[in-house]
């Protein structure tokens, strides 16, 4: 183990802490009786996540980060010297990830991942990452998983700025080696997708816990992209605590509590569910949705090359952009990054297509996965 890792992080964790909690009103349960090596996993709300967890341990873990931050130039250097980061490709088989993870648990050491791979937009858990149990059981190492509440209302995926409120975390269970080692890997995977599992608002619906802050509805455009009221998409604008149509002036209120007032729906994700009936719709019609001035960039380690500037074609069957065109089949995943980045691997390369401001991301990425649920069925 790095002695300068192990000091960096004791040296830090008491003053971050503070700050987290005075400041950021961030509580969480000091993580105890843990074995000496052992993997956590945690949900993943907000890019505070890898701080969130880290509050909670004594003792010093390596975490497992997105590959963007290689990309921050001098900021990534420090971090690279003072914390090591596991690098991930979002939206990849990621082998080389498991690979430095095991290696880190073989030679004693702790390492923290975010299950998901992905922040929650709707407020709810998303699936697992693939592989994950398989992973845990060969690691010969105990398992810790950790669930974080609140965080998806103080800084929710698709909004800017920060609200005030309650959000916490802390274990749910610690799994030793021994009882992993008489588990499969389906129940593996159940006990985590159980402890993991969290769906913000129906918490929220029973504390009914205040978020106070500026321009509530800020950013909410990123993951609503149709109004309710004509259906038109991406005429929707936020000013305030609230998102108006442009084309039909629809206006729909986002409260402290973290509730719709003026349409039908109460929650963020049920009118995210709502736009999902739409994509649905517009697949199995044949519709296509596109974006006429998008960014692909081309990512190799610790840089981006652009690749294209013009027209995205997103269709049942493929994306199209330029003189490429992929079909759904030939991509390992897709998975969003930021607020308006999809990133994916095709042909041993990785693209990231960025959209620009007033266009949902977030609409794409449930286009494509509802176009691969269906050529599923088929």
């Amino acid at each position: 183990m790095s002695k300068k890792h192990r000091f960096i992080w004791s040296f830090l964790r008491p003053p971050v802490g503070l700050v987290m909690r005075v400041f950021f009103g961030y509580r969480y349960k000091l993580a105890k009786n843990l074995p000496e090596n052992y993997i956590v996993l945690s949900n993943h709300t907000t890019d505070f996540d890898p701080v969130l967890v880290g509050l909670a341990f004594k003792k010093q873990m390596y975490l497992v980060a997105s590959e963007h931050i290689t990309r921050w130039g001098f900021p990534y250097k420090l971090l690279k010297y003072a914390f090591e980061p596991i690098i991930r490709y979002k939206a990849t088989v990621a082998t080389s990830t498991v690979l430095d993870i095991l290696r880190k648990v073989r030679k004693g050491e702790r390492v923290c991942m975010f299950a998901e791979g992905v922040k929650s937009w709707d407020g709810v858990t998303c699936p697992m990452f693939p592989a994950t149990a398989q992973m845990i059981k060969k690691s010969g190492c105990a398992l810790v998983t950790f669930k974080l509440k609140g965080g998806y209302f103080v800084s929710p995926a698709w909004g800017k700025g920060l609200r005030r409120g309650k959000w916490h975390g802390g274990v749910e269970n610690v799994y030793t080696k021994e009882q992993l080692a008489e588990m499969s890997y389906d129940e593996i995977e159940a006990v985590i997708t159980k402890d993991l599992y969290e769906d913000a608002y129906q918490t929220q619906l029973a504390e009914m816990n205040r978020y106070k802050g500026k321009s509530l509805a800020s950013g909410l455009e990123n993951i609503l992209w149709a109004c309710p009221e004509c259906k038109s998409a991406d005429k929707l604008v936020t000013k305030g605590n609230k998102i108006i149509c442009t084309q039909c002036k629809k206006e729909i209120e986002y409260d402290k509590y973290a509730m719709l007032s003026g349409c039908d729906f109460k929650t963020v994700y049920e009118y995210s569910e709502w736009q999902r009936s739409l994509i649905e719709e517009y697949i199995e019609k044949g519709k296509d949705i596109t974006c006429e001035n998008i960014r692909c960039q081309t990512i190799t380690k610790e840089s981006s090359e652009l690749l294209f500037e013009g027209k995205l074609v997103f269709s049942g069957d493929s994306v199209s952009f330029g003189d490429n065109s992929f079909e759904w089949g030939t991509l390992t995943d897709l998975a969003i990054h930021g607020k308006h980045a999809l990133v994916f691997e095709a042909n041993k390369k990785y693209y990231e297509l960025i959209f620009p401001e007033g266009i949902s991301a977030y609409k794409f990425l449930i286009y494509y996965k509802e176009a691969v649920k269906r050529k599923e069925r088929v």
